[in-house]
């Protein structure tokens, strides 16, 4: 349960680590071709690494889906909770018109 609160932190801290860690890979990689979109993602991969390998070291046994689950949850959390909110408030209103 540990591991899946983790992951879910690491997803929702990845656009706010993004610019720090962006920083500090970007004189590292030299000529080595990155887009700008794809530093989110290295950093949202390094995240839910970091997480694994912390649940590895402390023996507990962890599962590939409870890491990623928990990442793309915390990653994409925030939006999900507005579209299904955007999803019944607009259902209510449309049940009013009528």
């Amino acid at each position: 349960m540990l591991t899946f609160v983790l992951s879910v932190i690491a997803g929702f801290a990845t656009p706010f680590v993004e610019p720090v860690l962006t920083k500090l890979i970007q004189p590292q990689l030299g000529e080595f071709p990155v887009h700008e979109g794809e530093y989110r993602t290295i950093t949202f991969v390094l995240l839910l690494l970091g997480v694994a390998i912390s649940a590895i070291s402390s023996g507990v046994m962890v599962s590939a889906f409870t890491v990623l689950f928990g990442g793309l949850l915390g990653l994409f959390g925030v939006r999900l909770f507005h579209a299904i909110r955007f999803l019944i408030d607009g259902s209510d209103s449309d049940a009013e018109d009528r």
